[in-house]
């Protein structure tokens, strides 16, 4: 230790090693919000897509269809999932990324990497829009199947 600075400067030393830890937390929890919408996104467009193909080889008469039914409502409930962890994740995303572009202000970081982002990511959002829009075609995708599935099982009721 340099005594010329005494125990303020280390003192001062731990408080910047402090908010550069705070900072790279920051970040990481970001980041970790986009792993996860991704990861789930992934996983119920996979299976929304899977599904949709076995549904495509089941026989129109009323004991398969009960089961297309179901497996519809299942569809429809994993697809609204999707923009639903989208939108409580980047909440908590919304207040690392703040924490962290605040620190960049506080400490006056030379490169403010963070706020720097920010400044270029397009502010209309197109994730968020993609996935509105993908949650749509699977709804309605899951909607025809139960149509269909109604009119197969009205067709052999008759």
């Amino acid at each position: 230790m340099d005594m010329a600075g005494g125990p303020k400067d280390e003192l001062k030393g731990l408080e910047i090693e402090k908010v550069l830890r705070e900072y790279d937390q920051a970040l990481t929890i970001g980041h970790h919000t986009d792993t996860i919408i991704h990861e789930v996104t992934a996983i119920v467009w996979g299976a929304n897509t899977l599904l949709l193909g076995f549904i495509l080889e089941v026989p129109c008469n009323p004991k398969e269809q009960i089961l297309v039914v179901v497996a519809a409502f299942v569809g429809i409930f994993i697809s609204v999932y999707v923009p639903w962890v989208h939108h409580w994740t980047k909440k908590s995303q919304s207040v690392a990324y703040d924490v962290s572009k605040q620190i960049e202000t506080d400490i006056s970081l030379t490169h403010r990497l963070h706020t720097r982002i920010a400044e270029i990511y397009p502010k209309w959002k197109p994730g968020l829009k993609a996935v509105w829009v993908l949650t749509g075609v699977f709804i309605l995708a899951w909607g025809c199947v139960l149509w269909h599935a109604f009119a197969c099982l009205s067709r052999n009721e008759s």
